[in-house]
């Protein structure tokens, strides 16, 4: 039985939204994520939509380089045009609904190693030209992560698998890549009072199988909410989270963690590691690369690539996590003096996810 990639949604579905929003009260997200463990190479490229504004995008890209440092970006434009999502820098192809897609980055970014991941970087740091240019083709079909928790049509949000194949230029040096990753299409209010944080986690294994969850903590109207998904013979099933890590400690790898997921009589005990966590922090005063916890208000996002183990069986994907400034401690308080605001960043203060 053919496998059908475009799930509940007709294809025309997933090209972007180009100078108009349908429903006008709904913004657009598009986001490809992935790790290539070979290459040691990891990929985050993300665009939104602003709610009020049909033609501007704000971009944030995150790149995994083999010796474990990171580069980092962000910015904002208004260059979308016919089947491409673009802000500044980035571009976003839909190429054929639901089956191929292009990601195509290039500028200066912030290069963050060492104690820079978790601080940020060091006031008058250079930034380095960088070029970032990949193929997606859908490897399952998509997972309608709204269900029947989240928000209702016309709202709509899926996760869905893809094989990459691409490459990364930093000054003179080449980092070919491919590997597997997962891309979200959302088209919602975003109505969220009192986010107090989340975490979208996706991973998949040679084997074909795979898992994702989306969850959001509590606040103080509202209890703890989202589901998951195993992907197991090519059939997506609906998940309960049972276990799932939240945010609490800023540190640039190494981390252990675990997933658990109840799917019918199926049952998934899934380990974690983070390979490379990022930090990003926004909030009123704008928007830094770094983990600037303390009790003002906002929050701290830590997108991350991670290894998994499900019995016995390694694989890998995105871990990306937030929370509240004032609930992340940073082990041995490690500060850089003289961290400055990201220039063009917007000012914000609520948690991003797609």
């Amino acid at each position: 039985m053919p496998l059908e990639f475009t799930g509940p949604w007709p294809p025309e579905i997933d090209v972007p939204q180009v100078g108009f929003k349908e429903p006008p009260d709904h913004h657009e997200a598009y986001w490809l994520y992935g790790y290539d463990p070979d290459a040691k190479v990891g990929h985050y490229l993300y665009l939104a939509a602003e709610k009020d504004d049909v033609l501007l995008r704000r971009e944030s890209v995150f790149i995994l380089l083999p010796d474990g440092s990171v580069l980092a970006q962000n910015g904002a434009g208004r260059n979308s045009h016919g089947a491409t999502a673009a802000g500044d820098r980035l571009e976003i192809e839909c190429r054929e609904p639901f089956r191929r897609w292009r990601g195509r980055y290039a500028a200066p970014m912030y290069g963050l190693a060492g104690d820079e991941i978790v601080a940020g970087p060091r006031s008058g740091s250079e930034l380095v030209e960088a070029v970032i240019d990949l193929e997606a083709e859908s490897a399952a079909a998509p997972w309608n992560t709204e269900g029947d928790w989240g928000e209702q049509p016309p709202s709509l949000r899926y996760h869905q698998f893809y094989d990459a194949i691409g490459i990364v230029r930093v000054g003179g040096t080449a980092y070919p890549f491919a590997g597997s990753g997962f891309r979200s299409h959302s088209r919602r209010r975003r109505d969220m009072p009192g986010f107090t944080g989340h975490a979208i986690i996706s991973g998949r294994f040679p084997s074909g199988r795979g898992f994702g969850l989306l969850r959001y903590r509590a606040t103080a109207g509202r209890p703890e909410r989202g589901r998951g998904f195993l992907y197991l013979d090519g059939v997506l099933h609906d998940a309960d989270v049972v276990t799932w890590p939240h945010l609490s400690e800023a540190v640039p790898g190494g981390e252990r963690l675990t997933i658990e997921l109840h799917a019918g009589r199926h049952t998934a005990v899934i380990t974690a590691e983070t390979i490379a966590s990022t930090f990003v922090t926004p909030a009123p005063e704008g928007r830094k690369y770094g983990a600037h916890v303390g009790e003002e208000p906002g929050t701290v996002i830590s997108p991350a690539f991670a290894r998994y183990q499900w019995d016995g069986e390694t694989g890998y994907g995105g871990l990306e996590r937030s929370a509240l400034r004032s609930a992340i401690t940073i082990p041995g308080a490690s500060t850089i003096p003289g961290v400055t605001t990201i220039p063009g960043a917007d000012r914000r203060g609520d948690g991003r996810n797609g």
